[in-house]
């Protein structure tokens, strides 16, 4: 059986399949295709469709008989977030809160944003049933379609939350075409702050809609149309997947890029690399997440998309810089983005209709891409087209030649890319020179090294199915569903009952053995936090019994996972040519078949083609590959 990872960005979707058919043998196949922003299932067929093609079956029904798992990462939500993109959302706090939404510093991140300031109504705690009523209807007559109910205090006991939500459902239920869809704060996380739980609410009812279109919609596709029998897994920020309807919108901002990292932190383990850098450039954006010790770094706060928020999140920060992304000169300088030309028309050298100069149009004129190789020789690259972009919306403004022109806008990257890291390396209290950067993405192999030059450090890793390495992490990830609940005193032990038993009737109900579930405790109490494993908590219980309590359970199941292949030669580490490049001596970078270097060792500058990705080890740099086709790059003496 097959096992297939997507993940879809903003330029390009990404595909990795595992497995076998009825009388093969294992296979791995990366895939790339471009993404349809204006609907993503599009992309994620068209990933199935290539996979189907590359394994020989003869339509989808057929290959899908042959898949186990479907695992699906994207970044839709961070899209509608990013762009602010949502529906119309009306908010009922406390009284006296409207305005500061409990925290007045956190309050302008998403008032007049994500909820209009006159959106927000106050409600009295001693307010009778005719006067929220009221309030509701007066949102309603507003035009407002999803409403938020976050109350002071909320934390641990909710009930004045769900009093008013039920109220909503029983005034507005959900088969007359009026329904409200209603969400209390306390439903998306729970914690004791109140602007927290306030503002994720917010971002997970602005978000919802769109993803549950397009989630289900992927999944009735490949059920209703090609008679596939299992659920459509989708990836969450915690680096596991759950079924759709296990899924809050706001478990999946920025799980894509995340499930990248979680790749690193696995190679990072294995490789015994302590702090990692790890680099994600594709078309559109530009990420720099750490690992550490072998486990993604976790805050316990951080911000998306400048919307701040008290919990515990992954180290991530992120610049609108990618392949895509528009070149010009301000002010006697090359600046770089926001805007990008994306899959479609895209840089110059697609000949697409796209005239501006981007970060591929200078990679393409500076010899890091090979015109006939790209996107494994899918597509050819004009460079005349790019080097005229380039001449006219860069060199002509700096008075230099289309070359010259190239070489200021991959340098512009650089630097714009080595900053994003050290400021990450910074904020997870790191020496930036005593970092390892990693390397993946699109693009992302063409600034490893160059980056960690920038920042001092000596040693990076590439890694051969880099080009796709949030499908990778996907493809190595269980099923996690995480129960929490709010409670005092005596009440724990009840509680953790509770949660175990909900833990068991959904894996039972997926169709999972729960004897092979792993449980993960943990109880926090007043900044206090105490861990355990097992099916139930027992003991740990005890150690914070009398004060308001956070009692979390997290669910882990196996799925099939990715082995990386070994592959069955060694490389004879011969070039196969030279690519003219400013950046090379003697004016030329040697190139080499991917292919060919498994187990070698070289020394830069020189490239690297492997069909969907380039390697760039610049000058200064040695390489050694090993089995697998992966590389360690070490600064030379």
């Amino acid at each position: 059986m097959f096992t297939i990872d997507i993940d879809t960005g903003g330029t390009m979707t990404d595909g990795l399949v595992s497995g076998s058919g009825a009388d093969g043998p294992p296979q791995v196949v990366s895939l790339k295709v471009e993404t349809t922003p204006h609907d993503v299932t599009i992309a994620f067929v068209d990933v199935l469709e290539a996979a189907r093609a590359e394994l020989g079956f003869t339509d989808l029904r057929s290959f899908l008989t042959e898949v186990e798992v479907i695992r699906w990462s994207s970044t839709i939500t961070s899209n509608v977030l990013a762009q602010r993109v949502g529906p119309k959302l009306g908010l009922l706090v406390t009284a006296g809160h409207e305005a500061d939404l409990y925290d007045a510093a956190a309050a302008p991140t998403v008032l007049g944003t994500l909820v209009s300031a006159e959106d927000v109504t106050g409600i009295a705690e001693d307010a009778d049933e005719a006067t929220v009523r009221r309030a509701i209807k007066s949102l309603l007559d507003k035009g407002i379609r999803r409403i938020n109910v976050s109350l002071a205090g909320a934390f641990p006991d909710n009930t004045a939350e769900e009093r008013i939500v039920e109220m909503i459902s029983a005034d507005y239920p959900d088969h007359f075409l009026g329904s409200i869809p209603a969400l209390a704060g306390s439903e998306v996380v729970l914690r004791p702050d109140d602007s927290t739980r306030t503002i994720a609410s917010l971002v997970n009812a602005y978000v919802h809609p769109a993803l549950a279109t397009t989630l289900y919609r992927a999944e009735e596709i490949v059920r209703d149309q090609h008679g596939w029998r299992g659920n459509v897994l989708i990836g969450h920020i915690n680096g596991g997947v759950a079924r759709i309807g296990k899924t809050k919108a706001f478990d999946t901002i920025e799980s894509g890029p995340l499930f990248g990292t979680h790749a690193c932190a696995a190679a990072a383990d294995g490789a015994g690399d302590g702090k990692v850098i790890a680099v994600d450039v594709g078309g559109t954006t530009a990420k720099a997440s750490a690992v550490e010790d072998g486990r993604v770094l976790l805050k316990d706060s951080g911000d998306l998309f400048d919307i701040p928020l008290q919990l515990d999140m992954p180290l991530l920060r992120s610049i609108a810089l990618g392949g895509g992304s528009v070149a010009r000169v301000v002010d006697g300088r090359v600046t770089l983005g926001p805007d990008s030309m994306g899959a479609a028309p895209g840089p110059a050298c697609y000949g697409l209709g796209g005239r501006n100069a981007t970060i591929t149009d200078a990679f393409v004129v500076a010899g890091f891409l090979s015109p006939t190789a790209f996107l494994g020789g899918r597509r050819t690259l004009d460079v005349d087209r790019a080097r005229a972009a380039l001449d006219k919306h860069v060199g002509s403004k700096l008075g230099v030649d289309a070359d010259s022109a190239a070489r200021a806008v991959v340098e512009a990257a650089w630097d714009a890319v080595a900053l994003l890291a050290r400021e990450t390396a910074e904020e997870a209290g790191w020496d930036p020179a005593e970092v390892t950067v990693y390397g993946f993405g699109g693009n992302g192999p063409l600034f490893v090294t160059a980056v960690a030059d920038r920042l001092g450090a000596r040693s990076a890793r590439l890694f051969r199915l880099g080009s796709v390495y949030s499908a990778y992490g996907s493809a190595i990830s269980d099923v996690v569903h995480v129960y929490e609940s709010a409670v005092t005193g005596t009440a724990l032990h009840p509680v953790a009952d509770r949660l175990t038993g909900e833990a068991l009737r959904d894996l039972r109900g997926e169709g999972f053995d729960a004897r092979y579930a792993t449980w993960e405790w943990e109880v926090r109490s007043s900044g206090d936090s105490v861990r355990g494993e097992g099916e139930h908590p027992g003991g740990l219980l005890a150690t914070l019994e009398g004060a308001p309590t956070l009692v979390r359970l997290t669910a882990r199941h196996p799925l099939p996972r990715l082995d990386e292949p070994e592959l069955d030669r060694r490389g004879t580490g011969t070039a196969t040519g030279a690519r003219a490049s400013s950046f090379g001596t003697a004016g030329e970078l040697p190139t080499y078949d991917a292919d060919d270097l498994t187990a070698t060792e070289l020394s830069g500058p020189l490239l690297a083609d492997g069909g969907s990705y380039t390697w760039l080890v610049t000058d200064g740099w040695s390489l050694s590959t090993d089995t697998r086709g992966n590389a360690g790059l070490k600064k030379e003496a």
